[in-house]
């Protein structure tokens, strides 16, 4: 498990520093937030807060990112005691940066720091792919005489060329927060930029969005047909160029690049997501240094209908990630998909895929999710998982369809117990006249009202919406041909029993 104390020690004391211990928590990524605007971060960031003008502003990002990996402040407020007792209170390690560095550098360096120390064996270092792209920007950038940045199909930047002081302050945002911005983004979509590089090979050059931003002339980066990446230029207008082959051979090496990153990513994901399937299997009690701290959820994944397990599992991803969930924890076992869950509020949480789910089923009905019960230890992740599992197998009211927890539905759950024992050994009871094809069906009606009325015969009648006579009629003619004693509990309960398995015996034939 890599700590906020091991990337501290990973760079030099000119980046960072260690100010506040805090609690052990694994790190996963780097992100910028900007501390008066909106803050959402996940489990495992080390979170730079920009923008901090005030002792009161640190406090109130403290408070928005308590359960984030670690906070980066200036040297100037994490020194501050009421900031390092509110850290502390929330356990949050704290790390200091010295007043006058740049975000951008001290962001890369932890980046590299973190991606090495997740490098695994026999794969190429996360650091040296990312290198050789640095590089592959500065040529790119001198064959067409302006600064570039390598981006992947996500606008996540890879990459960028030396010599990024002449450019707009789009361009300065992409490169600390190592995402082009959202507004950005939407502007380049809504003229066609994305689709143009999604369908085509050939370089394209895109007008100034506003007076604040300049130019850029894009190229689609591809192998095999499939869109990986571009490069994003800043200039005034098309470039001239005069040695054509040598752009073309370095977008060919850059997209080797990123197909061997995606590789990597496609191998770490995959080694993530089998340590999951031993832990739901109950094979092992260590924790991926990977998962955040208890208590979790299993979760099990219902719908889309009409797909394979492999397409289901990818929509599922790929819907839990365009809303956030960085690294959806979604495997397949057992002719099942499942989820582990937080119990936080953000991505990941049990509660933000809840309201997802409920959401996404007005579109897709066969939509839904099960929850099993809140386990604090990964041995325990079995059980969980059993019991989201079984709960997928039992019929609930519309009103539950959706989402539904063993909490809520243990009745629904004691009821599917019993009757699945049935099944595996039926008796000849006394009412089995009565639930035979051909039977009195308004006798069975009556009797299921009776019993589930606790013997008011007036609440049955309503119900059954007849008159209270007819029930006591036909609990008469009931008494002739059927020996049951409804003021016995036991034989009540006997008796709802089977005509639950009647019912779901006449459903299944």
């Amino acid at each position: 498990m890599i700590t906020a104390s091991d990337l501290a020690q990973a760079v030099a004391p000119a980046f960072a520093e260690l100010s506040q211990a805090g609690e052990s928590r694994p790190v996963l990524g780097v992100e910028l937030v900007e501390a008066s605007g909106p803050i959402q971060v996940e489990r495992g960031d080390v979170v730079l807060a920009v923008g901090v003008r005030s002792s009161e502003d640190a406090v109130e990002v403290i408070d928005k990112v308590h359960d984030a990996a670690a906070l980066v402040l200036r040297r100037t407020w994490a020194d501050l005691d009421e900031v390092r007792e509110r850290c502390a209170g929330r356990g949050l390690p704290l790390l200091a940066i010295p007043d006058q560095s740049p975000w951008s550098p001290v962001m890369a360096m932890l980046r590299k720091a973190l991606e090495a120390a997740h490098a695994g064996r026999g794969q190429e270092p996360a650091d040296s792919l990312y290198s050789g792209l640095f590089d592959m920007a500065d040529k790119v950038s001198a064959l067409v005489g302006a600064p570039v940045t390598v981006e992947d199909a996500t606008s996540r930047v890879l990459a960028y060329s030396t010599g990024q002081e002449d450019v707009d302050q789009a361009r300065m945002s992409t490169i600390v927060a190592r995402r082009v911005p959202r507004e950005v983004r939407n502007h380049f979509r809504s003229v066609g930029v994305f689709r143009h590089l999604a369908r085509s090979d050939d370089p394209l050059f895109v007008p100034a969005a506003n007076p604040g931003t300049r130019p850029r002339y894009v190229i689609p980066v591809r192998a095999g047909g499939e869109w990986l990446g571009s490069i994003w230029a800043v200039v005034d207008a098309p470039p001239r160029l005069a040695r054509t082959s040598e752009l073309r051979a370095a977008v060919e090496v850059i997209a080797l690049y990123l197909l061997r990153l995606r590789a990597q990513t496609e191998l770490h994901r995959q080694m993530q997501l089998d340590q999951v399937r031993t832990a739901l299997r109950g094979d092992t009690s260590d924790r991926p240094s990977w998962l955040g701290p208890g208590p979790w959820r299993v979760a099990a994944l219902l719908g889309p209908e009409g797909l394979g397990m492999e397409a289901r599992a990818e929509l599922w991803v790929i819907l839990a990630r365009r809303h956030g969930w960085r690294q959806p924890v979604v495997v397949d076992l057992d002719g099942l998909l499942y989820a582990v869950l937080s119990e936080s509020s953000g991505p990941g949480g049990e509660g933000w895929l809840a309201d997802l789910v409920r959401a996404e089923s007005v579109r897709s009905p066969s939509v839904g999710l099960r929850l099993g019960s809140s386990v604090e230890t990964i041995v325990d992740l079995t059980r969980s998982r059993a019991e989201a599992a079984e709960l997928s197998t039992v019929e609930l009211d519309g009103r539950r369809s959706a989402v539904a927890s063993v909490e809520e539905c243990w009745p629904e759950l004691v009821l599917g117990r019993a009757l699945a024992g049935m099944a595996r050994m039926p008796l000849v009871s006394p009412i089995a006249e009565l639930t035979a094809p051909g039977a009195d069906a308004t006798l069975l009606a009556t009797i299921e009202a009776v019993v589930d009325h606790w013997g008011e015969v007036g609440r049955a009648a309503r119900a059954l919406g007849v008159h209270p006579n007819t029930v006591r009629y036909r609990l008469a003619r009931l008494a002739e041909t059927c020996p049951i004693d409804l003021d016995d509990p036991a034989e009540r309960l006997a008796v709802r029993l089977e005509l639950a398995r009647a019912r779901a015996d006449a459903a299944g034939r």
